[in-house]
Protein backbone atom coordinates (compact mmCIF):
# COMPACT_ATOMS: atom_id res chain seq x y z
CA UNK A 1 0.00 0.00 0.00
CA UNK A 2 1.52 3.43 -1.15
CA UNK A 3 2.33 6.02 1.94
CA UNK A 4 2.67 9.60 1.85
CA UNK A 5 6.18 10.95 2.03
CA UNK A 6 5.65 14.67 1.23
CA UNK A 7 3.47 17.00 1.35
CA UNK A 8 3.78 19.65 -1.79
CA UNK A 9 0.81 22.37 -2.09
CA UNK A 10 1.17 24.10 -5.19
CA UNK A 11 -0.39 28.10 -4.79
CA UNK A 12 -1.27 28.87 -8.27
CA UNK A 13 -1.29 32.85 -8.37
CA UNK A 14 -4.09 33.18 -11.12
CA UNK A 15 -6.80 35.52 -9.89
CA UNK A 16 -9.13 34.57 -13.07
CA UNK A 17 -12.70 32.88 -11.67
CA UNK A 18 -16.29 32.58 -13.56
CA UNK A 19 -17.81 33.24 -10.16
CA UNK A 20 -18.12 35.54 -7.33
CA UNK A 21 -18.90 33.98 -4.67
CA UNK A 22 -19.82 36.66 -1.79
CA UNK A 23 -17.38 34.70 1.17
CA UNK A 24 -14.05 34.39 -0.96
CA UNK A 25 -11.50 36.54 -0.60
CA UNK A 26 -11.14 37.31 -4.22
CA UNK A 27 -13.35 39.58 -4.13
CA UNK A 28 -12.04 41.63 -2.03
CA UNK A 29 -8.96 42.31 -4.05
CA UNK A 30 -8.72 45.43 -6.06
CA UNK A 31 -6.22 43.46 -8.36
CA UNK A 32 -8.54 40.20 -8.91
CA UNK A 33 -10.66 39.55 -12.17
CA UNK A 34 -8.46 41.30 -14.50
CA UNK A 35 -8.11 38.14 -16.60
CA UNK A 36 -4.24 38.04 -16.39
CA UNK A 37 -2.99 34.39 -16.26
CA UNK A 38 0.49 33.87 -14.36
CA UNK A 39 3.47 33.51 -16.81
CA UNK A 40 4.54 30.09 -15.72
CA UNK A 41 8.23 29.54 -15.72
CA UNK A 42 9.10 26.15 -16.22
CA UNK A 43 6.95 23.77 -18.38
CA UNK A 44 5.15 20.49 -17.20
CA UNK A 45 8.22 18.51 -18.36
CA UNK A 46 10.48 20.60 -15.89
CA UNK A 47 8.46 20.66 -12.77
CA UNK A 48 7.67 16.80 -13.15
CA UNK A 49 11.57 16.21 -13.65
CA UNK A 50 12.04 18.54 -10.26
CA UNK A 51 9.92 16.31 -8.28
CA UNK A 52 10.48 12.72 -9.85
CA UNK A 53 9.95 10.22 -7.02
CA UNK A 54 13.63 9.07 -6.58
CA UNK A 55 14.06 12.92 -5.87
CA UNK A 56 10.74 13.69 -3.31
CA UNK A 57 11.61 9.75 -1.48
CA UNK A 58 8.51 8.51 -2.38
CA UNK A 59 4.99 9.50 -3.14
CA UNK A 60 3.50 12.94 -2.67
CA UNK A 61 0.13 14.18 -1.83
CA UNK A 62 0.11 16.91 -4.28
CA UNK A 63 -2.45 20.09 -3.87
CA UNK A 64 -3.00 22.62 -6.88
CA UNK A 65 -5.17 25.75 -6.10
CA UNK A 66 -5.37 28.53 -8.04
CA UNK A 67 -6.40 31.80 -6.43
CA UNK A 68 -9.23 32.06 -8.70
CA UNK A 69 -10.43 28.94 -10.81
CA UNK A 70 -8.03 25.85 -10.81
CA UNK A 71 -9.20 24.42 -13.81
CA UNK A 72 -9.13 28.12 -15.60
CA UNK A 73 -5.29 28.03 -15.25
CA UNK A 74 -3.33 27.04 -18.73
CA UNK A 75 -2.56 23.69 -19.30
CA UNK A 76 -3.20 22.68 -15.56
CA UNK A 77 -4.19 19.03 -16.79
CA UNK A 78 -0.39 18.83 -18.21
CA UNK A 79 0.91 19.48 -14.86
CA UNK A 80 -1.11 17.63 -12.82
CA UNK A 81 -0.80 14.75 -15.37
CA UNK A 82 2.58 14.42 -15.56
CA UNK A 83 3.40 14.43 -11.73
CA UNK A 84 0.28 11.40 -11.59
CA UNK A 85 2.35 9.36 -13.76
CA UNK A 86 5.27 9.46 -12.26
CA UNK A 87 3.34 8.06 -9.09
CA UNK A 88 2.29 11.23 -7.27
CA UNK A 89 -1.61 11.65 -5.65
CA UNK A 90 -3.54 14.99 -6.88
CA UNK A 91 -5.74 17.03 -4.99
CA UNK A 92 -7.76 19.22 -7.38
CA UNK A 93 -9.59 22.10 -5.90
CA UNK A 94 -12.37 23.10 -8.38
CA UNK A 95 -15.81 24.50 -8.88
CA UNK A 96 -15.79 21.95 -11.86
CA UNK A 97 -17.85 24.50 -13.95
CA UNK A 98 -15.17 24.29 -16.20
CA UNK A 99 -16.06 20.82 -18.30
CA UNK A 100 -14.08 21.00 -20.99
CA UNK A 101 -10.53 20.36 -18.99
CA UNK A 102 -12.22 18.58 -16.75
CA UNK A 103 -12.94 15.94 -19.32
CA UNK A 104 -9.56 16.21 -20.57
CA UNK A 105 -8.38 14.57 -16.78
CA UNK A 106 -11.39 12.06 -17.29
CA UNK A 107 -10.47 10.84 -20.65
CA UNK A 108 -6.97 9.52 -18.93
CA UNK A 109 -6.10 5.95 -18.25
CA UNK A 110 -8.03 4.58 -15.17
CA UNK A 111 -5.18 3.52 -13.42
CA UNK A 112 -3.75 7.00 -13.12
CA UNK A 113 -7.25 8.25 -12.15
CA UNK A 114 -7.25 5.96 -8.95
CA UNK A 115 -4.38 8.34 -7.72
CA UNK A 116 -6.73 11.63 -8.61
CA UNK A 117 -9.35 12.93 -6.58
CA UNK A 118 -11.14 16.48 -7.08
CA UNK A 119 -12.33 19.06 -4.14
CA UNK A 120 -15.70 20.08 -5.57
CA UNK A 121 -16.23 23.24 -4.09
CA UNK A 122 -20.11 23.58 -4.33
CA UNK A 123 -20.61 27.14 -4.01
CA UNK A 124 -24.44 26.42 -3.94
CA UNK A 125 -26.25 30.18 -4.32
CA UNK A 126 -23.32 30.68 -7.06
CA UNK A 127 -24.16 27.69 -9.25
CA UNK A 128 -28.22 28.39 -8.40
CA UNK A 129 -27.52 31.98 -10.37
CA UNK A 130 -25.74 31.14 -12.77
CA UNK A 131 -27.83 28.09 -13.56
CA UNK A 132 -24.84 25.54 -13.41
CA UNK A 133 -26.04 23.31 -10.40
CA UNK A 134 -26.98 20.81 -13.34
CA UNK A 135 -23.29 21.23 -14.82
CA UNK A 136 -22.31 20.56 -11.18
CA UNK A 137 -23.82 17.44 -10.70
CA UNK A 138 -23.08 15.88 -13.91
CA UNK A 139 -19.54 16.75 -13.51
CA UNK A 140 -19.20 15.06 -10.26
CA UNK A 141 -21.02 12.32 -11.22
CA UNK A 142 -18.59 11.81 -14.27
CA UNK A 143 -15.73 11.72 -11.90
CA UNK A 144 -16.95 8.89 -10.11
CA UNK A 145 -17.86 7.16 -13.44
CA UNK A 146 -14.61 7.90 -14.73
CA UNK A 147 -13.04 5.83 -11.89
CA UNK A 148 -11.43 8.99 -9.69
CA UNK A 149 -12.43 10.57 -6.65
CA UNK A 150 -14.69 13.22 -5.87
CA UNK A 151 -15.90 15.02 -2.59
CA UNK A 152 -18.49 17.55 -1.98
CA UNK A 153 -17.78 20.55 -0.06
CA UNK A 154 -19.74 23.77 1.07
CA UNK A 155 -18.46 27.00 2.47
CA UNK A 156 -20.78 27.52 5.97
CA UNK A 157 -22.55 31.04 5.27
CA UNK A 158 -24.61 33.01 6.95
CA UNK A 159 -26.44 33.91 3.62
CA UNK A 160 -26.90 30.26 2.49
CA UNK A 161 -28.77 29.50 5.68
CA UNK A 162 -32.20 29.96 4.14
CA UNK A 163 -31.39 27.54 1.68
CA UNK A 164 -30.29 24.66 3.85
CA UNK A 165 -33.21 22.30 3.06
CA UNK A 166 -32.85 22.16 -0.75
CA UNK A 167 -28.87 21.99 -0.46
CA UNK A 168 -29.79 18.85 1.71
CA UNK A 169 -32.65 17.46 -0.96
CA UNK A 170 -30.02 18.38 -4.21
CA UNK A 171 -27.15 16.98 -2.22
CA UNK A 172 -28.65 13.56 -1.39
CA UNK A 173 -30.36 13.13 -4.89
CA UNK A 174 -27.10 13.66 -6.80
CA UNK A 175 -24.32 12.68 -4.57
CA UNK A 176 -25.75 10.02 -2.54
CA UNK A 177 -25.23 11.92 0.65
CA UNK A 178 -24.69 15.48 2.19
CA UNK A 179 -21.85 18.09 1.49
CA UNK A 180 -19.25 18.20 3.57
CA UNK A 181 -18.28 21.49 5.65
CA UNK A 182 -15.31 23.44 5.79
CA UNK A 183 -15.16 26.56 7.16
CA UNK A 184 -15.22 30.20 6.04
CA UNK A 185 -12.17 32.78 7.92
CA UNK A 186 -12.32 36.00 8.35
CA UNK A 187 -8.08 36.61 8.03
CA UNK A 188 -8.48 40.39 9.05
CA UNK A 189 -8.42 39.27 12.33
CA UNK A 190 -5.03 38.11 14.32
CA UNK A 191 -6.74 35.27 15.64
CA UNK A 192 -8.29 34.30 12.27
CA UNK A 193 -11.25 33.72 13.50
CA UNK A 194 -14.67 32.19 12.02
CA UNK A 195 -16.78 34.08 9.64
CA UNK A 196 -19.63 34.84 10.69
CA UNK A 197 -22.17 36.60 12.15
CA UNK A 198 -23.62 34.26 14.03
CA UNK A 199 -23.25 33.23 18.15
CA UNK A 200 -21.25 29.84 18.02
CA UNK A 201 -23.63 28.42 19.73
CA UNK A 202 -26.15 29.04 17.09
CA UNK A 203 -23.58 28.37 14.19
CA UNK A 204 -22.87 24.94 15.45
CA UNK A 205 -26.48 24.02 16.04
CA UNK A 206 -26.90 25.16 12.33
CA UNK A 207 -24.61 23.73 10.87
CA UNK A 208 -23.67 20.08 12.68
CA UNK A 209 -27.30 18.82 10.58
CA UNK A 210 -24.67 18.04 8.13
CA UNK A 211 -23.08 15.31 10.25
CA UNK A 212 -19.58 16.06 8.73
CA UNK A 213 -16.75 14.15 10.17
CA UNK A 214 -14.63 17.12 7.98
CA UNK A 215 -16.51 19.74 9.13
CA UNK A 216 -16.38 18.12 13.13
CA UNK A 217 -12.60 17.80 12.96
CA UNK A 218 -11.88 21.24 11.34
CA UNK A 219 -14.11 22.70 14.71
CA UNK A 220 -12.25 20.42 16.80
CA UNK A 221 -8.82 22.00 16.28
CA UNK A 222 -10.03 25.84 14.79
CA UNK A 223 -8.96 28.39 16.90
CA UNK A 224 -6.80 25.39 18.85
CA UNK A 225 -2.89 26.76 19.47
CA UNK A 226 -0.69 23.97 17.79
CA UNK A 227 2.05 23.69 19.62
CA UNK A 228 3.43 20.19 18.84
CA UNK A 229 6.54 20.39 16.59
CA UNK A 230 5.61 21.01 13.15
CA UNK A 231 7.90 19.54 10.18
CA UNK A 232 6.55 21.96 7.61
CA UNK A 233 9.29 22.73 5.16
CA UNK A 234 10.78 19.46 5.72
CA UNK A 235 7.95 16.65 5.05
CA UNK A 236 6.02 18.88 3.25
CA UNK A 237 6.45 22.00 1.16
CA UNK A 238 4.45 25.46 -0.47
CA UNK A 239 5.35 25.90 -4.15
CA UNK A 240 4.38 28.75 -5.85
CA UNK A 241 3.66 26.98 -9.28
CA UNK A 242 4.30 29.65 -11.59
CA UNK A 243 8.09 30.31 -10.68
CA UNK A 244 9.21 27.15 -8.02
CA UNK A 245 9.41 29.46 -5.22
CA UNK A 246 8.94 27.59 -1.91
CA UNK A 247 8.20 28.02 1.26
CA UNK A 248 8.31 26.33 4.31
CA UNK A 249 4.25 26.30 4.99
CA UNK A 250 1.69 28.96 4.05
CA UNK A 251 3.62 30.99 6.41
CA UNK A 252 7.01 30.70 6.91
CA UNK A 253 11.00 31.23 5.54
CA UNK A 254 11.47 31.31 1.54
CA UNK A 255 13.57 27.62 0.95
CA UNK A 256 14.00 29.03 -2.75
CA UNK A 257 13.47 27.65 -6.24
CA UNK A 258 12.86 23.71 -6.01
CA UNK A 259 12.36 23.48 -9.73
CA UNK A 260 15.86 25.07 -11.04
CA UNK A 261 17.85 22.52 -10.17
CA UNK A 262 16.51 18.97 -10.24
CA UNK A 263 19.20 17.13 -9.28
CA UNK A 264 19.69 18.75 -5.76
CA UNK A 265 18.24 17.86 -2.78
CA UNK A 266 14.78 19.45 -1.50
CA UNK A 267 14.88 21.58 1.67
CA UNK A 268 15.03 20.35 4.89
CA UNK A 269 14.01 22.99 6.93
CA UNK A 270 11.48 22.52 8.98
CA UNK A 271 9.52 25.62 10.58
CA UNK A 272 9.19 23.73 14.48
CA UNK A 273 6.74 26.32 15.90
CA UNK A 274 3.98 27.44 13.74
CA UNK A 275 4.01 31.39 14.28
CA UNK A 276 -0.05 31.50 13.42
CA UNK A 277 -2.98 31.67 16.12
CA UNK A 278 -4.45 27.84 14.73
CA UNK A 279 -3.30 25.56 11.80
CA UNK A 280 -6.49 26.35 10.16
CA UNK A 281 -5.28 24.40 7.14
CA UNK A 282 -4.99 21.73 9.82
CA UNK A 283 -7.55 19.21 8.15
CA UNK A 284 -4.84 18.42 5.71
CA UNK A 285 -1.54 19.11 7.64
CA UNK A 286 -2.47 17.64 10.97
CA UNK A 287 -4.24 14.67 9.46
CA UNK A 288 -1.59 13.78 7.41
CA UNK A 289 1.18 14.17 9.80
CA UNK A 290 3.10 17.28 9.84
CA UNK A 291 2.87 17.62 14.01
CA UNK A 292 2.93 14.04 15.23
CA UNK A 293 3.79 14.70 18.94
CA UNK A 294 1.34 17.70 18.91
CA UNK A 295 -2.28 17.54 20.91
CA UNK A 296 -4.69 18.62 17.65
CA UNK A 297 -6.42 15.04 16.55
CA UNK A 298 -9.25 15.08 18.56
CA UNK A 299 -10.66 12.17 16.05
CA UNK A 300 -8.73 9.47 15.28
CA UNK A 301 -9.74 9.10 11.57
CA UNK A 302 -7.64 10.04 8.43
CA UNK A 303 -7.80 12.24 6.04
CA UNK A 304 -9.34 10.36 3.71
CA UNK A 305 -11.82 9.29 5.95
CA UNK A 306 -12.69 12.78 6.93
CA UNK A 307 -13.29 13.57 2.95
CA UNK A 308 -15.32 10.07 2.32
CA UNK A 309 -18.86 9.63 2.69
CA UNK A 310 -20.59 6.49 1.55
CA UNK A 311 -23.58 5.99 -0.57
CA UNK A 312 -27.01 4.22 -0.30
CA UNK A 313 -25.97 1.73 -3.19
CA UNK A 314 -22.87 1.23 -1.59
CA UNK A 315 -20.13 3.11 -3.38
CA UNK A 316 -17.96 5.55 -1.66
CA UNK A 317 -16.75 8.71 -2.79
CA UNK A 318 -13.40 8.03 -2.83
CA UNK A 319 -11.68 4.97 -4.41
CA UNK A 320 -9.93 2.65 -2.29
CA UNK A 321 -6.86 3.40 -3.77
CA UNK A 322 -6.70 6.81 -2.79
CA UNK A 323 -9.12 6.59 0.32
CA UNK A 324 -5.78 4.43 1.77
CA UNK A 325 -3.31 6.73 0.59
CA UNK A 326 -4.77 9.74 2.25
CA UNK A 327 -5.19 7.79 5.23
CA UNK A 328 -1.68 7.65 5.80
CA UNK A 329 0.52 9.62 7.92
CA UNK A 330 4.09 11.02 6.98
CA UNK A 331 5.43 10.23 10.15
CA UNK A 332 5.25 6.42 8.59
CA UNK A 333 7.13 7.30 5.87
CA UNK A 334 9.37 9.78 7.51
CA UNK A 335 12.78 9.71 10.38
CA UNK A 336 11.51 11.93 13.56
CA UNK A 337 14.24 14.50 14.45
CA UNK A 338 15.60 13.91 18.35
CA UNK A 339 14.80 16.53 20.86
CA UNK A 340 18.46 18.06 20.87
CA UNK A 341 17.74 18.90 17.12
CA UNK A 342 14.45 20.09 17.16
CA UNK A 343 16.24 22.44 20.02
CA UNK A 344 18.72 23.59 17.80
CA UNK A 345 15.90 24.22 14.99
CA UNK A 346 13.40 26.00 17.70
CA UNK A 347 17.00 28.48 18.77
CA UNK A 348 17.44 29.33 15.56
CA UNK A 349 14.20 30.28 14.03
CA UNK A 350 13.58 34.17 13.53
CA UNK A 351 10.55 34.19 15.47
CA UNK A 352 10.35 37.98 16.22
CA UNK A 353 10.60 38.55 12.44
CA UNK A 354 7.43 36.64 12.05
CA UNK A 355 5.42 37.25 15.06
CA UNK A 356 5.67 40.81 14.42
CA UNK A 357 4.09 39.93 11.12
CA UNK A 358 1.51 37.48 12.58
CA UNK A 359 0.66 40.93 14.87
CA UNK A 360 -0.34 42.83 11.83
CA UNK A 361 -2.86 40.40 10.57
CA UNK A 362 -2.45 37.23 8.50
CA UNK A 363 -2.95 38.75 5.60
CA UNK A 364 0.38 40.65 5.73
CA UNK A 365 2.18 37.59 6.66
CA UNK A 366 1.46 35.98 3.34
CA UNK A 367 1.49 38.06 0.15
CA UNK A 368 -0.95 36.19 -2.03
CA UNK A 369 -3.76 36.25 0.68
CA UNK A 370 -4.33 39.65 1.54
CA UNK A 371 -7.72 40.19 1.18
CA UNK A 372 -10.13 40.63 3.55
CA UNK A 373 -12.00 38.03 3.67
CA UNK A 374 -10.68 34.37 3.30
CA UNK A 375 -13.04 30.93 2.03
CA UNK A 376 -10.57 27.50 3.07
CA UNK A 377 -9.38 26.77 -0.33
CA UNK A 378 -7.39 23.45 0.43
Amino acid sequence: MDKVKKLILFSIPMSVCNFRCHYCYLSQREESYQGIHPVMAYTPEQVAKALTINRVGGKAYMNFCADGETLLVKNIDLYIKLLVEEGHYAEIVTNLTVTPVLEKILSWDRELLKRVEFKCSFHYLELKKKNLLSVFAENVNKIWEAGASANIEITPNDELIPYLDEVKAYSKLHFGALPHLTIARDDRTRKIDYLTGLPMQEYDVVWSQFDSDFWNYKKSIFGKKQRGFCYAGMWSVYVNLSTGIARQCYCGEILGDIFKDPLAPLPQKPIGKCPLAHCYNGHMLLKLGLAPDGDCDALNEGYGDIRNRKMPDGREWLVPELLAFFNSRCGESNKQLTKAEKRRILIAAPWKRILRKVKKGYHKLIPEKRGRHDSDNC
